[in-house]
């Protein structure tokens, strides 16, 4: 009789500390996004007013920037870049950067430098992810790296981590159709080095569905810095560079069929809606999928973006205008 008590007894605590783990682990949370910024030395005062204003927010739970952390035309040297890395390291909160094509693809422009690309890229890598699964920002996180695999060993800025059941990644595409845009100085290698950057991003998409399937996540959250022209019809010039991947969203937020967001920057202008139609007759929109585009250049503000996991949207978002800017 005492036996069949305590195994009572001892049934009932373990039954308790899963059903704590299981609220625990679905707790809302919430987050900043921004991108594109800061363009120019005039904009520093307002970026240095939106870092107080996120560091002041005890909610937040990390930084992302969408990419593009300076103009296409202003020089891409290093005393830039580095000026920016000192400038993100000072939010309190762990700091994510996805590249953009501001800061190494369009670098070969004459104003820019006339820097080869793939040097600029080389240089971005070394100082933005100087440790490979590791965030930047004065407190750290741990996050996952494509890098960790062989087969994709350069890419140490596609990364990925999950929090109470949703997952989130970065995926490195940008503006310029993707880095395909024609320029004088262009080789061989630039081509290779585009084709090797979509296979990666569709196989870190693929990934990052497939454990969202098998540890049966919540949602998904999408980060890069392009607007690939979700609007445009399949086969626009325009979608050049971003066709295999957007493709590839469809399909993958169709067959997991809750939330996805996926967020970028590039046009300059804070957008939220549908931004994915279902294929063959009858387009509609893809009801489980919503695109965020952030503030950016001018419009020093940033996106709030809320997630419940238990909620049946999961991701909620605000915009956060920092009122002196």
């Amino acid at each position: 009789m005492i036996s069949a008590l305590l195994l009572v007894f001892f049934s009932a605590i373990v039954s308790a500390q899963s059903s704590g783990t299981e609220s625990e682990d679905v707790k809302p949370f919430e987050f900043a996004l921004i991108g594109d910024m800061p363009y120019a030395n005039a904009d520093f005062r307002k970026f240095d007013r939106l870092i107080k204003e996120i560091n002041a927010d005890q909610k937040l739970a990390w930084v992302l920037h969408a990419g593009d952390i300076k103009t296409g035309l202003s020089p891409c040297s290093d005393e830039l870049l580095r000026d920016r890395l000192k400038r993100f390291q000072q939010f309190q909160l762990p700091f994510i950067l996805t590249p953009g094509d501001n800061e190494w693809t369009d670098c070969h422009r004459f104003t820019a430098g006339s820097y080869h690309p793939l040097e600029r890229l080389a240089y971005l890598r070394k100082l933005f992810y100087p440790q490979p699964g590791v965030s930047l920002g004065q407190s750290t996180m741990t996050v996952t790296t494509q890098s960790r695999d062989a087969a994709f060993s350069e890419f140490v800025e596609n990364i990925r981590w999950k929090k109470n059941r949703v997952i989130f990644a970065t995926l490195h595409i940008v503006g310029s159709n993707n880095g395909l845009l024609p320029f004088s100085a262009r080789t061989q290698a630039d081509d290779d080095e585009v084709k090797r950057r979509i296979n990666a991003a569709l196989f870190w998409i693929k990934q990052t569905f497939t454990e969202a399937r098998e540890s049966n996540a919540h949602g998904v959250f999408l980060l890069f810095q392009a607007n690939p022209r979700f609007e445009l019809a399949k086969g626009n010039d325009k979608r050049l560079g971003f066709e295999e991947i957007l493709n590839l969203l469809e399909q993958e937020s169709v067959e997991f069929g809750k939330p996805v967001m996926l967020a970028h920057g590039d046009s300059h202008h804070f957008r939220l809606d549908k931004p994915l139609f279902s294929s063959g007759a009858g387009k509609k929109h893809i009801e489980n999928v919503t695109r965020v585009e952030t503030f950016g250049n001018r419009d020093i503000h940033w996106v709030r973006v809320v997630v419940d996991p238990n909620s049946p949207e999961v991701f909620t978002v605000h915009k956060q205008i920092v009122e002196k800017n």
